[in-house]
């Protein structure tokens, strides 16, 4: 480190001759301070070995090298004023009679008189640092390298602090010291290695996802001869990936392997390349994948892995076209889709084979009705119309044939702007509320708001509609019908189910009202059927012992009515067939399920491609013939029963 003032003397005029002249060759300036105490500032021109020159207002003054002080600057803006160098050399001579503390203050006082003055910065971050106190040091050092990185090597200094810091587990200090190297110091001869470690601690330990992946990015482009550009490369194809940058993930990953194809990291680098396969609806090339690399594997974790990408190919998963890839609510409408997400509506046609496609007209005209997007609970749709239920917005109404949207709000008579459930048939609109139900008349238009009076309960979250009759219910056990005939409600308390068990949704499959409920006290979930009038009820259990209340509420009943009954022969009555009134799918937290209630047999299992969706969590489900829509937090998943079947354990 050159020293920030250099005193001479007749012992020294040889080494001091050598540094003026390497000095003079990059014209910087010069503050001679006189043996008087007056000041010049100058532009340094020449040296012997006893005296210099500089230039001085279009002068050449010459002066002695003896007796003088000479501070070497870039900038004019950083010379200090008289005061401010006074304070300067009175905390170097505190420092030389070891007095830190009075050296500090006078250092501060320095700073005050002249903030750019970077000796003295540079003095504060040592006293700081042998103090302990890091991230003061860090500062003042950092305002060393802004104001004169070049004529301080502070490299040694940082490198220090950051090993430290690491020793400590203080990776947010490691980084901010070794990004001062990388930014000030880049030539330097340890800049690569600091660079690639810097962006592996932003990913693996800060979390910073987006920082780690822009300098590993660099790091990999810059420093091409460093051990560490492995493990980089195939970060980034993982982190590019997580970012959706799917094109750019499958070319860094498939670079990785053919670069490095004895890397312990290959295996995991080709079963990355499958999951984003998976994520694309290439499943064939996500399969073929995990072929290869459960013929090349003995390793345990990576075999469970593959095989799970496998079962993950019976399902698609689609993404793309969604307002938002949180699915809160699903319904059919023929051959297509309206899926509900926090951020709007999309119409999707699936054409009955699970193929996807958008269709942006109705849905344009549902996102665009309101000044925000609608943030969509529910949705009810038949030939001719749509429904669309809202947190806080109300009711869209959107009729295919006028192609004309209504926003449905309190001054229309809804009692609350949150929707979180809607059933429709040709005779009435039922509105689910957390101020109780609403039920809308289509020939007169009428509402009738019922809440708050036993049976009615207040906070509606599920409806059912059958022709005889409406169920309400809570998120709690609160149930009332609704006598369509005879235009009455009554209670419906089920012996079977616990008081504190909780609803989760009501459906109807044929004939049958379904309704799915969790346990929190007993950690157990399942569901229940009934007739529309809620006799002839049966009940289900389906999982038992979560450890997370929100892993028992997941859980989704619906299905449809079969027709020939896949009984074996020795069930059959009379040698023929029965009936078969329900084929459900049972959707909890970890699988989807296919029951036959009259048989009380479930009949395929399969779990979601969570390796494929990490973190989901189901929504909503409903299905269209053979095939099950299930909504998700992550996308929309669809299967086919006879896959389900077929992977069944």
């Amino acid at each position: 480190m050159q020293n920030a003032y250099l005193r001479f003397s007749c012992i020294c005029l040889i080494v001091i001759f050598v540094l003026f002249t390497s000095t003079a060759d990059s014209e910087q300036y010069v503050i001679v301070e006189m043996p008087n105490g007056d000041r010049l500032t100058g532009l340094w021109r020449n040296s012997t070995d006893t005296h210099f020159e500089i230039e001085y207002n279009e002068q050449v003054l010459r002066f002695p090298l003896e007796g003088h002080t000479l501070r070497f600057i870039s900038d004019l803006e950083n010379v200090p004023d008289q005061v401010a160098a006074k304070h300067y050399r009175n905390g170097r001579d505190l420092l030389d009679l070891e007095a830190p503390e009075l050296a500090k203050r006078q250092f501060e006082k320095t700073l005050e008189e002249s903030p750019k003055f970077v000796d003295a910065h540079y003095q504060l971050g040592l006293l700081y640092k042998q103090d302990g106190e890091t991230e003061k040091a860090l500062q003042r050092f950092k305002s060393v390298a802004l104001l004169d990185a070049k004529n301080y090597d502070l490299v040694p200094i940082l490198r220090e602090i950051g090993e430290t810091a690491i020793a400590a587990e203080n990776y947010a200090q490691t980084v901010n010291a070794y990004q001062l190297i990388l930014k000030h110091y880049p030539e330097h001869q340890s800049a690569g290695r600091l660079s690639y470690q810097t962006g592996f601690m932003l990913v693996e330990n800060l979390n910073d996802k987006v920082a780690g992946l822009d300098l590993l990015q660099k790091s990999v482009e810059q420093f091409r001869n460093v051990s560490e550009r492995e493990k980089a490369i195939y970060l980034i194809g993982g982190l590019q990936a997580e970012t959706s940058e799917t094109d750019k993930a499958l070319y860094t990953l498939q670079q990785f392997v053919r670069i490095y194809p004895n890397s312990k990291w290959v295996n995991d680098a080709h079963l990355k390349r499958a999951i984003i396969y998976l994520q694309i609806g290439e499943r064939e090339n996500a399969v073929n994948i995990a072929n290869v690399v459960l013929q090349n594997t003995e390793d345990p974790l990576i075999t469970e892995k593959a095989n799970e990408i496998r079962q993950a190919s019976a399902w698609n998963i689609f993404t793309q076209d969604l307002p938002d890839p949180n699915t809160q609510t699903v319904a059919v409408d023929g051959t297509s889709l309206w899926i509900g997400t926090p951020k709007g509506v999309a119409q999707i046609e699936t054409d009955g084979t699970g193929a996807w496609k958008m269709i942006e007209s109705f849905a344009w005209m549902i996102n665009d009705s309101l000044s925000k997007v609608p943030d969509v609970q529910s949705i009810a749709v038949d030939d001719s119309e749509v429904w669309v239920g809202t947190r806080n917005q109300g009711v869209i109404y959107l009729n295919k044939n006028s192609r004309q949207t209504r926003n449905y709000t309190l001054n229309n008579g809804l009692p609350s702007m949150w929707i979180r459930d809607i059933k429709m048939d040709n005779e009435e609109i039922w509105f689910a509320t957390d101020a109780g139900v609403v039920r809308q008349v289509r020939e007169t238009g009428k509402m009738f708001h019922y809440h708050g009076n036993d049976p009615v309960p207040n906070d509606v979250h599920t409806i059912a509609l059958t022709p005889e009759a409406v169920w309400v219910g809570t998120s709690g056990d609160d149930i009332a019908i609704f006598n369509r005939k005879i235009g009455l409600w009554d209670a419906q308390h089920f012996t079977r189910i616990a008081q504190e068990s909780r609803i989760v949704k009501f459906d109807v499959v044929g004939e049958k009202v379904l309704f799915s409920w969790y346990n929190p006290e007993t950690m157990t979930n399942g569901f229940f059927q009934a007739n529309s009038d809620g006799s002839g009820v049966m009940s289900y259990s389906v999982v038992e012992g979560f450890e997370e209340q929100d892993e028992a509420d997941d859980i989704y009943v619906t299905g449809i009515v079969g027709k020939v009954s896949p009984q074996p022969p020795d069930k059959q009555k009379n040698g023929e067939p029965a009936q078969t009134p329900q084929v459900l799918w049972v959707a909890v937290n970890n699988y989807v399920a296919i029951y036959y209630p009259h048989i009380g047999e479930y009949q395929g299992t399969i779990g979601y491609p969570k390796i494929a969706l990490e973190g989901l969590a189901i929504q909503c489900i409903v299905v269209d013939k053979d095939r099950a829509w299930i909504g998700t937090t992550k996308g929309m998943l669809t299967i086919e029963k006879q896959k389900v079947t077929q992977t069944s354990e």
